[in-house]
């Protein structure tokens, strides 16, 4: 499990590379596998308090780049409820 700093972290490493995903990307197909597995990595790291803080920045991230965080991907509501 990983300080909320270090999550804060790699999240700040994701939305830094999340621009260039989204410019490349041709079809939300080519975007959301990339984007859910590395979320899920983060997301499995988070200890239980952190888990809604981990998926209200992803959710932040994915509005500011014109992707909509709702509904959500499965693999987040099952991590969600994880501790």
């Amino acid at each position: 499990m990983k300080a909320r700093r270090e999550l804060d972290a790699e999240l700040d490493h994701l939305g830094a590379e999340l621009q260039h995903w989204v410019c490349r990307s041709r079809h939300e197909a080519q975007f959301w596998p990339q984007f859910t597995a590395l979320a899920e990595d983060i997301l499995d790291e988070a200890q239980s308090w952190d888990r809604l803080h981990v998926l209200y920045r992803l959710d932040v991230m994915l509005v500011r780049h014109g992707k909509n965080p709702v509904p959500r991907p499965r693999c987040f509501e099952s991590l969600k409820r994880k501790g």
